[in-house]
């Protein structure tokens, strides 16, 4: 791919949608973004994201025809045959036709991939993963998501939802997934999760310290992922333990992945780009538990370059990585 490969890139989230348009390089050329995200009705949502997408082209001087094909980044569980993103715990669409309803709407192909398998792609095209065969990158965000890149292909299982590393099981007696199972790497890592469980613990508290951790202002719904990592640079004893449990957990995760696919990279995203090496490095700490040394020795693990912009990278890469197999 080269600069005069034109795509467009759909991310879909729960409070924005953004349409960019990217070029074979990695240059995002025009962006724009929908506010609603997938909290609005669907069929509203989808007429704006082609309209957006047609004005961001012709805006550009281009026309349809110049875009080689659209890539959809979306959180699962996703339905690859028939292109659907069903009912999510953070999401209110539930088993709608996205990819066939863009195609017709738009007039190019289209294609998708989980969040995570998007981003993993970014990584691979444009970030660390760059010249590498095997990679994994795994978004920490609201959730905790897993995309692996092994001999420079994407893995996707039998079914086109493999590779969801979220949903290892790390305890079964653990916290209540959303998912419906129990003990997940993502009820440990994720940031809904453990900001469900933070709140949960002090609904009765009003007094308790983390209510005085700069930017939750004294209010139940802003104890957070952030807040723990804040309270814990503060030495609040509740958020030290929990920021302690989320790093053994995050180690532990890592280290399964690192013995399952032997990759030459692992690529922590969003919440540990913001964390920084206050998340990184007791990680590193703890992996030698849960790897042995030969597997661990030819594996970096870094926190992504690409920033934010992984994101607005990834169904720009959805696309790409369709157009380099074709």
């Amino acid at each position: 791919m080269d600069e005069s490969t034109r795509v467009l890139g759909v991310d879909v989230g729960g409070t924005k949608i953004a349409v960019c348009i990217a070029d074979g390089a990695g240059n995002i050329i025009v962006n724009g973004r929908i506010a609603s995200g997938s909290t609005a009705p669907y069929g509203d949502v989808l007429s704006q994201v082609v309209a957006l997408a047609k004005e961001l082209v012709k805006g550009q001087g281009m026309e349809m025809s110049d875009i080689k094909a659209c890539g959809i980044c979306a959180p699962g569980p996703l339905d690859m045959v028939g292109g659907r993103i069903m009912k999510s715990p953070n999401m209110v669409w539930d088993n709608v036709p996205i990819r066939d309803d863009l195609a017709k709407g738009l007039g190019v192909p289209v294609v998708m991939e989980n969040d995570a398998n998007a981003g993993v792609l970014a990584e691979y095209f444009f970030g660390s993963a760059k010249g590498k065969t095997d990679a994994i990158y795994l978004t920490m965000s609201t959730g905790v998501g897993g995309g692996v890149i092994a001999n420079g292909k994407l893995l996707t299982g039998c079914t086109g939802i493999g590779t969801e590393l979220g949903h290892l099981v790390l305890d079964v007696n653990g916290p209540l997934c959303g998912c419906g199972q129990q003990g997940c790497f993502e009820s440990y890592c994720g940031g809904r999760a453990v900001a469900l469980r933070l709140q949960d613990m002090l609904r009765h508290r009003p007094d308790h310290a983390m209510f005085h951790v700069p930017g939750v202002d004294g209010k139940l719904e802003n104890l957070s992922f952030q807040a723990i990592r804040e309270g814990s640079k503060l030495g609040i004893p509740l958020a030290v333990a929990m920021w302690d449990e989320i790093c053994l957990r995050l180690a532990q995760g890592i280290g399964l992945c690192i013995t399952t696919f032997n990759p030459q990279i692992i690529i922590l995203g969003t919440s540990a780009y913001y964390a920084g090496d206050y998340l990184l490095q007791p990680v590193l700490k703890q992996l030698p538990r849960f790897a042995w040394k030969a597997l661990r020795d030819p594996c970096e693990v870094c926190i992504t370059k690409l920033g934010t912009k992984v994101g607005e990278l990834a169904g720009a890469s959805v696309a790409l990585n369709w157009l380099r197999e074709q």
